[in-house]
């Protein structure tokens, strides 16, 4: 006699994912090739294009690989929160450039000659 088979799951049942549908800091950073301190400071920053971990597992942030499908394609380049180069009103830049400054003596005080 053959040993029953188990029963098959039914064909909508959602699957079961276990551990590797988790993405911890560490994971996240090498998947990104980024240093762990960089994920946390980004997290901190709340840059848009990374989404809120999912939840936290023993202490630490957590999110679902479904979550986290595209990232790569919204990373935004760069360092997230630099603020814009600066750029001088159109005012100051059509102020005319005259030349040298003009080197003015300074006088003399009367504390500065012997009595």
């Amino acid at each position: 006699m053959l040993p029953e088979s188990p029963p098959s799951p039914p064909a909508d049942a959602t699957p079961v994912q276990g551990l590797d549908d988790l993405y911890d800091i560490a994971r996240l950073a090498e998947r990104l090739g980024v240093e762990h301190a960089t994920i946390r400071v980004w997290l901190s920053r709340k840059v848009p294009w990374l989404p809120q971990p999912d939840g936290r597992l023993n202490g630490g942030a957590v999110w679902r690989a479904t979550t986290l499908e595209g990232i790569e394609m919204r990373r935004e380049r760069g360092r997230p929160g630099r603020k814009p180069k600066f750029v001088p009103a159109p005012a100051a830049a059509d102020v005319p450039r005259t030349g040298m400054i003009p080197v003015v003596a300074a006088r003399p005080t009367s504390s500065s000659t012997a009595g």
